[in-house]
């Protein structure tokens, strides 16, 4: 095995055998050998199918073949992808090990810019990107905090929520990095040591849960801020009747409670209908083998659903 490259064995005995990409190739001085017209059809399937292309050899006589493997892009993908960005206000990042063409052609497929799409990248690469998110926006949380030019009482006021950084990805190459996130997503249908190193793991591979989990992440905090704010209201008003003694203990006590249950029942709207929950014991049903196998098919990284960075 030859990390990030290829394979190599040998064969009979006597002929050595290499299968890996272009970066193996050109360490081998083999990839030079190549007419101009192999070069352009080889580069052409990269551009036009977005495939991850590859070469063969054999022993002394050189390379004696290409070939082209590509991910199904899920059907979710593009969606979801726009409602990150343009609904959520969510910045994508696209990180592969794939050659800068198959990249290229995976994200124009996706919706993704060009300098959204980090390509060629080993596990460590990865790693890299991911320390230098999160560095970055540590950055500019200090920047914006040592420019605020409010006094000290009303500072906190005008400091900036640091921005977390996100990342989703379902192969043993992604771990590393899914541990150095702030905050890390793994498939259900992916492999186990991401699993493991995740903070979240979807029940399967379908990208809109993980819009979905983000979506109802921020109900939660919404809720919570109105309940918080609707108690303490309640509270403050009981309390001024009572300093202008114009309150009555029963007054006290149906006021808690009623707040109480109000709050309890705003909470509720968070609780799926009866609709959704037949549709989650159907996805349950089909994870456990008992219905229609879920789609396969990766966002963009021939390795699986994709290493997207939110």
């Amino acid at each position: 095995l030859l990390p990030g490259e290829g394979i190599t064995a040998v064969v009979d005995g006597t002929d050595v055998v290499h299968v890996g990409n272009t970066k193996l190739f050109q360490r081998l001085g083999l990839y030079g050998l190549l007419s101009d017209d192999d070069r352009a059809m080889v580069e052409g399937w990269a551009f036009r199918d977005g495939g991850t292309t590859g070469f063969v050899s054999i022993g002394g006589e050189g390379i004696v073949g290409a070939y082209s493997v590509a991910d199904k892009i899920r059907d979710e993908a593009k969606g979801v992808v726009h409602t990150l960005r343009a609904t959520m206000g969510i910045e994508v990042t696209m990180l592969t090990g794939d050659q800068r063409p198959a990249a290229l052609g995976i994200g124009n497929q996706i919706g993704l810019d060009h300098e959204d799409i980090k390509s060629e990248l080993l596990p460590e690469d990865k790693m890299t990107a991911i320390s230098n998110m999160v560095v970055e926006e540590e950055e500019k949380t200090n920047n914006n905090n040592t420019s605020c030019c409010c006094c000290c009482i009303f500072k906190s006021c005008c400091r900036r929520r640091r921005g977390a950084v996100m990342m989703c990805g379902d192969g043993v190459n992604d771990a590393p990095s899914l541990a150095l996130a702030d905050i890390s997503v793994a498939m259900g249908e992916g492999a186990a040591l991401a699993m493991e190193n995740s903070d979240v793991t979807l029940m399967d591979s379908n990208l809109e849960k993980l819009v979905f989990s983000l979506t109802m992440g921020r109900r939660v905090v919404r809720i919570i801020v109105v309940n918080i704010v609707f108690s303490l209201t309640i509270k403050a008003v009981v309390m001024g009747f009572a300093f202008a003694g114009r309150a009555s203990l029963w007054a006290a006590i149906i006021s808690d409670v009623g707040a109480m249950l109000i709050v309890t029942l705003n909470s509720m709207r968070l609780l799926p209908s009866s609709k959704k929950v037949k549709n989650i014991q159907a996805s349950l049903s089909s994870i456990a083998g008992t219905g229609p196998p879920p789609a396969a098919g990766g966002v963009g990284d021939v390795g699986g659903v994709g290493e997207v960075v939110v």
